[in-house]
């Protein structure tokens, strides 16, 4: 049951009040990235240089140009192993890419492929060594035995290079975690997580009181969370984390603002769109998603807006 006096919206907030909010939550971005620990950059720095080391050991005497393909075989079925491979381009080739790059195709390389395509194996091999980095490996050009101090150099820069970008990307999914955080909070309050229809097209799919839906497809466009409140309404949240004023373009304007017009188009009132906002946000980007009918919603103000979903 809603309470007396309490807005059936999220707050809409002033100028004044989104200066402020995007101010604090550029503070606590800072804050977090300052207290992130060395230690977790010292660890992946750690781990990718296992792996390369344990990708020169296996490939020892590997002729590219005619490789025994079960050797090959075994780094391509090592997650640990394939990836450090991918690191020997320079610049590092995605899996994405690698893919691509090989197969001239948008078929995918599965390990199921590699188990038994032995020219596939062969391919993935010959392309990495035409696009190997000529300042850290130096010696597969040239096809000879590294000397050890070129190879403990190409070590310790491709253990530095890989463990950067794995760190990068951890920090881009930081939206991951401020979406479980929403998701922890209504599971202590009680909420029931449902499993959400395959497409959400009409109210009778839509979650019922004190019950969410996690990622799921709201008349065509991805929502994160979607809640339902007493009244019949439902909330659809994005989770937005973004490091830089420019980035907050796309994550707010582009990107969630769209979704909230379109979905006040399928539903009307009955939908809620909100943006759970963490990190660096450009303040007039930030109005203008408000004034296309998006509420904003800070991850250092996220008591606030529970206490909102329970008093509906």
């Amino acid at each position: 049951m809603s309470i007396p006096n309490v807005s059936r919206l999220p707050t809409i907030w002033t100028d004044a009040e989104l200066e402020e909010q995007a101010q604090a939550s550029i503070d606590a971005f800072v804050d977090r990235r300052l207290k992130e620990p060395r230690d977790r950059y010292l660890a992946h720095i750690s781990l990718r240089q296992a792996a390369i080391m344990r990708l020169f050991k296996t490939l020892i005497g590997v002729d590219p140009k005619n490789p025994d393909v079960e050797v090959v075989r075994e780094v391509l079925l090592d997650s640990d192993l394939l990836n450090a491979l991918r690191y020997v381009a320079g610049p590092p080739v995605s899996e994405n890419d690698l893919n691509v790059l090989v197969t001239r195709s948008t078929v995918r390389i599965t390990k199921t492929r590699l188990k038994v395509e032995d020219d596939l194996v062969q391919a993935v091999l010959r392309l990495i060594c035409s696009l190997s980095d000529p300042i850290r490996f130096p010696w597969i050009n040239d096809r000879r035995t590294p000397a050890p101090h070129e190879l403990k150099h190409a070590i310790r820069a491709t253990a530095a290079l890989h463990a950067t970008q794995t760190l990068q990307t951890e920090r881009r999914g930081f939206g991951r975690a401020v979406e479980k955080a929403l998701k922890d909070r209504l599971l202590e309050l009680g909420y029931e997580q449902m499993k959400a229809p395959n497409k959400i097209e009409s109210p009778s799919q839509w979650p019922t009181a004190n019950t969410f839906y996690g990622e799921c497809a709201v008349y065509g466009r991805k929502a994160d969370i979607l809640i339902g409140l007493a009244d019949g309404r439902i909330v659809a949240v994005e989770a937005k984390d973004s490091a830089s004023a420019l980035n907050s373009i796309k994550r707010v304007l582009n990107d969630t603002a769209a979704k909230a017009g379109h979905w006040n188009t399928k539903a009307g009132e009955g939908i809620v769109p909100v943006a759970l906002l963490s990190g660096v946000f450009g303040v007039e980007n930030l109005k203008s998603a408000q004034a296309s009918g998006l509420y904003l919603v800070w991850t250092h103000e996220l008591d606030s807006f529970v206490s909102w979903l329970l008093a509906q």
